[in-house]
């Protein structure tokens, strides 16, 4: 996708001598002691969940002796079962997240501003029944769903002009089944409403194809009013095409200070979503919202999006994310015949017809 920040949520973060800069990606070295440090947080965090406490966010400049304190005192009361927790995970290779992920099920917990935050899983929105057990990695980097041995979910790509020019037919002959095709976007700095430049080529070739298509739009809209001005502009430029996948409202975190949407809040974000989605719907097409994790999480508000469907980014082998998802996008460095270079790899758990 356009302007995408790093995706990858579900990559655990090893807490060695390297640590990953969560605003710019970029690897540094810690400080000495962080051993000890990150070891002690661990075994609080776990005491106190062990404990029943309630812990919305730690941060990591919080008071090393403290923690240290309450490391000796968990450790001087024998309390073995948070220790042989924390030991499992680290020697597991699993990492701090997905340890957290698992003794608070009923959070959705992310990493974001240099501190855990600890979302309530909203209750009236669908949930998944993914099983990580039915996820099939293949060796060439794909991803497939089973169900009783058998292959349900339906293989898909995304596509803008980065893909440069396709041979759709080779496309459809490496077992592609669906494709979803940017319409354009809205300029994060001028507003400015672009089709992009090889949307309708794309919507041709893989209809002709034989493969099915849905079409994107990454949005930055700023008001309910742009937001169904957005739609509008989807709907007049794919009317002439067969659409069977969902129109998507895509919305993403854009990395550079001129963004239009900075400082909109989340119940502004959420509102402008759903006047996209059901200006779509009401033209007589499948809306759907397109975001990562923490953009869902965070920036959205989710108890209001329950009736829509979801394409959902995340670079993991494994999944996690509590509401049903109709699309998954498991990574940005797939490889597809008759596209150079990399593209976008998906897996639709929905049959669209």
């Amino acid at each position: 996708m356009s302007n995408k920040e790093d995706y990858n949520d579900g990559n655990e973060y090893k807490f060695d001598n390297i640590e990953v800069d969560k605003d710019t990606h970029k690897k540094v070295k810690k400080k000495g002691g962080a051993g000890v440090k990150i070891y002690s947080v661990l075994i609080t965090l776990l005491a106190g969940a062990l404990a029943g406490t309630t812990f919305f966010y730690y941060r990591r400049s919080n008071n090393e002796k403290k923690e240290v304190d309450t490391y000796a005192r968990i450790e001087e009361s024998g309390n073995n079962e948070v220790k042989s927790i924390v030991k499992d995970y680290m020697e597991n290779g699993k990492g701090t997240m997905a340890m957290l992920r698992e003794l608070f099920p009923e959070n959705i917990v992310v990493y974001a501003s240099n501190k855990y935050s600890f979302l309530p899983v909203a209750d009236n929105v669908p949930k998944n029944d993914i099983d990580n057990k039915n996820i099939n990695n293949l060796e060439n980097g794909e991803i497939e769903y089973l169900k009783n041995d058998k292959v349900v979910s339906h293989k898909g790509i995304d596509v803008s002009k980065y893909q440069g020019e396709i041979d759709w037919e080779k496309v459809a002959a490496d077992g592609v089944e669906f494709a979803m095709i940017r319409i354009g976007y809205r300029g994060y700095g001028s507003g400015a409403l672009v089709l992009d430049e090889t949307a309708l080529n794309n919507l041709e070739g893989a209809t002709k194809a034989g493969i099915k298509v849905g079409v994107y739009f990454f949005s930055q809209a700023i008001s309910v009013k742009e937001a169904k001005e957005e739609a509008e502009f989807v709907m007049e430029n794919i009317k002439k095409y067969k659409i069977t996948y969902p129109v998507v409202f895509d919305t993403e975190d854009v990395l550079n200070e001129d963004v239009r949407t900075e400082g909109l809040t989340s119940e502004e974000l959420t509102q402008i979503a759903i006047a996209f989605c059901n200006e779509i719907s009401n033209g007589g097409y499948i809306p759907a919202i397109y975001a990562n994790l923490r953009w869902y999480a965070l920036s959205l508000d989710m108890s209001q999006l329950g009736e829509y469907d979801k394409w959902y980014a995340y670079y993991d082998k494994e999944f996690y994310f509590p509401y049903k998802i109709n699309i998954w996008q498991y990574t940005e460095n797939g490889s597809v015949d008759g596209i150079t270079g990399n593209v976008d790899m998906n897996i639709s758990f929905k049959d669209y017809e």
